[in-house]
C-alpha cells in the first residue's frame, strides 16, 4: 500500500499480523449486525462509519474491533441502539437532550448535533448538551461541515489526569474538536485531547508489554514513567461487566504545563455543567448512582458573521498560505489540521480495501455467523 500508513499524531500501533479486507464487505456485516440488535438502517450506517473511519486511518485501538462488543452489549440489553431521545430543556439557540442511561451516546449526540445545526440556521449559532458520550468527535463536526456550518464538540471522559501538582486521576483528558468548511480544499478538522497522549495507546502498549516514550504518563505516585503498565488499573479495567478504562497512573497534560491542565480542567467543567451530568471523577467509580457522560455540540453558520458568501474561499486562501510557507530542509510538505487523515480516508476508500489486525478479522467472521449471515461469514482476505 503506497503512502503513509497512519496520521502524524498516531504513534501507537498493534503488533498483530494484518489482513487486507474489503471495505464493502466489512461495512455490510457491521450494518446488518447493528440492525439485528435494534438500530435503524440509517443509524447502523452512521455507527459503522464512525468506527470504520478510525480503522481506515490506521487507528485500530478505536476502530472496527469495537463493533462486535457493542453488538453483544445491545443483545444483552445493556446498550440501547434505538433510544427515545427527549429534549430536557430548550431555548431558541440551545437545548439539552437525553436518551436514557442505556442509550448509545453516539446516537444521542447525532440527534444533538442535528438539532444544533437546525438552531444555527435560525439563530446563527446552535449549542446542544447531549447526555451521553460521543466517543470520537470527528463524525459530529463533519455533520456540521456537511451542512455548511462550523462545528465544535467536546466530551467528558473518564478520570485519567491529575490536577497539576497532584497525582490522583480526577479529570478526563479533554477531547475537543473543531471543523471548518472550505470551498475547494478538504475541510479543516481538529480532533484532539489536551494530554500528551490519549489513553487508548497507553493501554494498548501495556497489553503488548511495551514501554512508551518519556513525558506521556505518570505512575500512581505522580512520578514520570515509561512503563505503560503503570497507567491502567487492570483489576477494574478487566473486571466482569465493567466498561471503559480505570486508571491508577495518570496522563500528562499537553505541554506538561499549567496551560494544558487548565484546558483539561475547563473542558471537564463545561461538559458537566452544560449537560447537567457528572463530573469526571464520578464516572466508573463505586458510587451509589453511576455517573453520566456529557457531550457539548455546537454549530455556527458562518454566513451569520460574513454574509458575502466568500467564507469558504477565505478558508482555502488561509490554508494555501500556511501550506506554501518555506520548509525546513528535509520537510516534504506542510499540512493543515486534518488533511493527512482525510487523504488517507479518501485513498483507502478509493482502493476499496484496507488492513486490520487478524483478531479483528476473526471477530467479524464470528459476528457474521452470529447474525446468520452465511455469505458474509466468508469475509474476503486480499492476498
Amino acid at each position: 500500500m503506497d503512502g503513509p500508513a497512519r496520521t502524524f499524531g498516531q504513534w501507537w500501533d498493534s503488533t498483530e499480523p494484518r489482513v487486507g479486507v474489503s471495505i464493502v464487505e466489512l461495512t455490510a456485516i457491521a450494518q446488518r449486525a447493528f440492525e439485528s440488535v435494534g438500530a435503524t438502517a440509517d443509524d447502523a450506517a452512521f455507527l459503522t462509519e464512525t468506527y470504520l473511519d478510525k480503522a481506515i486511518q490506521g487507528d485500530h485501538a478505536r476502530g472496527v474491533g469495537r463493533i462486535p462488543s457493542l453488538v453483544a452489549s445491545a443483545r444483552a440489553g445493556t446498550l440501547d441502539l434505538r433510544p427515545t431521545i427527549e429534549v430536557v430543556r430548550e431555548t431558541s439557540a440551545t437545548a439539552v437532550v437525553d436518551g436514557g442511561p442505556r442509550a448509545s451516546g453516539r446516537l444521542v449526540c447525532r440527534a444533538g448535533m442535528n438539532m444544533a445545526i437546525e438552531k444555527a440556521r435560525h439563530c446563527g449559532i446552535g449549542m446542544v448538551g447531549a447526555r451521553g458520550s460521543a466517543g470520537g468527535l470527528t463524525p459530529f463536526v463533519r455533520m456540521a461541515i456537511d451542512a455548511g456550518m462550523i462545528g465544535m464538540a467536546m466530551v467528558q471522559s473518564v478520570p485519567t489526569v491529575a490536577p497539576f501538582g497532584g497525582y490522583e486521576p480526577l479529570l478526563g483528558n479533554a477531547p475537543v474538536a473543531w471543523g471548518v468548511p472550505s470551498s475547494t480544499l478538504e475541510p479543516v478538522i481538529v480532533d484532539m485531547s489536551f494530554t500528551q497522549s490519549s489513553a487508548s495507546p497507553i493501554v494498548m502498549a501495556a497489553e503488548q508489554g511495551q514501554s512508551v516514550a518519556p513525558g506521556l504518563v505518570l505512575d500512581e505516585y505522580g512520578n514520570p514513567t515509561t512503563n505503560a503498565a503503570d497507567f491502567p488499573n487492570w483489576e477494574l479495567t478487566h473486571a466482569p461487566g465493567s466498561e471503559g478504562l480505570s486508571a491508577k497512573g495518570t496522563l500528562v497534560p499537553l505541554g506538561d504545563s499549567h496551560k494544558g491542565f487548565a484546558m483539561v480542567f475547563v473542558v471537564g467543567l463545561l461538559c458537566s455543567i452544560l449537560t447537567d451530568t457528572s463530573p469526571p471523577w464520578e464516572l466508573y467509580r463505586d458510587v451509589p448512582q453511576p455517573g453520566r457522560y456529557g457531550t457539548v455540540l455546537a454549530a455556527i453558520d458562518p454566513s451569520a458573521f460574513d454574509p458575502s458568501g466568500a467564507v469558504g474561499a477565505r478558508v482555502d486562501a488561509f490554508c494555501d498560505r500556511v501550506t506554501s510557507a518555506p520548509r525546513k530542509p528535509g520537510v516534504e510538505e506542510i499540512l493543515y489540521p486534518g488533511l493527512r487523515s482525510q487523504q488517507l480516508r479518501a485513498a483507502r476508500r478509493a482502493e476499496g480495501w484496507f488492513e486490520i489486525p487478524r483478531s479483528h478479522y476473526d471477530l467479524f467472521v464470528r459476528l457474521a455467523t452470529d447474525i446468520g449471515d452465511e455469505g458474509a461469514a466468508g469475509l474476503t482476505i486480499r492476498p
